[in-house]
């Protein structure tokens, strides 16, 4: 039997043209399951998509999943099979950071103001590099941590666009939070009542709430994972524990202590003040309410 039986029953299918493309990428991804040069991670992935076809066979959770799954994989030596399709998914989503960055410029006032930065984005730098076309004047405060070098990287870019950066260790950070205006925090994924961001994401948000700091995190609806699309089993492939090697935080940990280095966590949405897609600002209870219907554009 077609692996497409189920999809060709399911009346959601709206176009003989989405199907045909459907069903085009979606053979051409499966057949990477026999290839062995394709890393074990993306072939996890291609599992989970065969896994959405048998148990969700429509065409808009075949699209949200490929979706994920092309934010997900490193660009890096795939097949060109990927390649082609990253080429088509980046052209789709070509300069969609600048979307962002001016919504977040209509949203707040970030004259004079200094921000907190966390990670390393390109919304977040879109929103620097329009504030520098503006002539607007703004502070920058930038953590990092020992560990992770993510944070340094960000740093780097906004020095190299002649911006003055402060860099602080994330431990400390509680010291300068009087100085904060407002703090800015990327997302890999947003649902409907946590995102995922880069670990210390969580108790930043906390900390900001109890300072009255207002938190916003910069993204675009290709973040969005809507639940109700997947079986469980494909959620946990794109939202599940991400964690670095124990010995990258603590080598040779004496016997009986355990060493978890998280690299992502999940942070409650109740946490932050506004959401900025590249059309619109949210709050946490507007997103909730919208997610069903902010959708990305249909892949196919």
């Amino acid at each position: 039997m077609s692996i497409f039986k189920k999809i060709t029953e399911n009346p959601i299918i709206e176009s003989a043209k989405a199907f045909q493309n459907a069903t085009k990428t979606v053979n051409n991804l499966i057949s990477l399951m026999s290839d062995s040069n394709v890393s074990k991670s993306v072939k996890e992935m291609i599992a989970g998509l065969r896994t959405v076809i048998t148990e969700r066979p429509n065409i808009t959770s075949i699209n949200h999943y490929i979706n994920h799954f092309l934010l997900k994989i490193d660009p890096e030596n795939q097949p060109i099979v990927i390649k082609e399709l990253l080429e088509v998914f980046h052209e789709r989503w070509k300069n969609v950071d600048r979307k962002t960055a001016e919504i977040a410029n209509q949203h707040f006032d970030f004259e004079n103001k200094t921000m907190l930065l966390h990670g390393n984005d390109i919304h977040i730098q879109s929103l620097i590099d329009l504030l520098i076309v503006n002539n607007k004047k703004f502070n920058i405060i930038q953590l990092i941590s020992k560990q992770d070098k993510i944070g340094k990287e960000q740093a780097e870019i906004l020095a190299n666009k002649h911006v003055s950066v402060k860099v602080i260790d994330d431990a400390g950070v509680g010291k300068f939070l009087k100085e904060i205006d407002v703090i800015l925090l990327s997302s890999n994924i947003i649902m409907h009542d946590v995102f995922i961001s880069n670990a210390g994401a969580h108790v930043l948000a906390a900390a900001a709430n109890s300072y009255n700091i207002p938190v916003f995190v910069l993204s675009d609806s290709r973040t969005i994972l809507n639940k109700k699309f997947f079986p469980q089993s494909v959620i946990d492939t794109f939202v599940g524990k991400d964690n670095k090697p124990s010995a990258e935080l603590w080598k040779n940990a004496p016997e009986n202590i355990e060493v978890i280095y998280n690299h992502m966590e999940e942070v409650p949405n109740k946490l932050i003040t506004t959401f900025i897609l590249e059309k619109e600002a949210l709050t946490a209870q507007e997103l909730n309410d919208k997610i069903d219907k902010v959708l990305v554009t249909n892949f196919f």
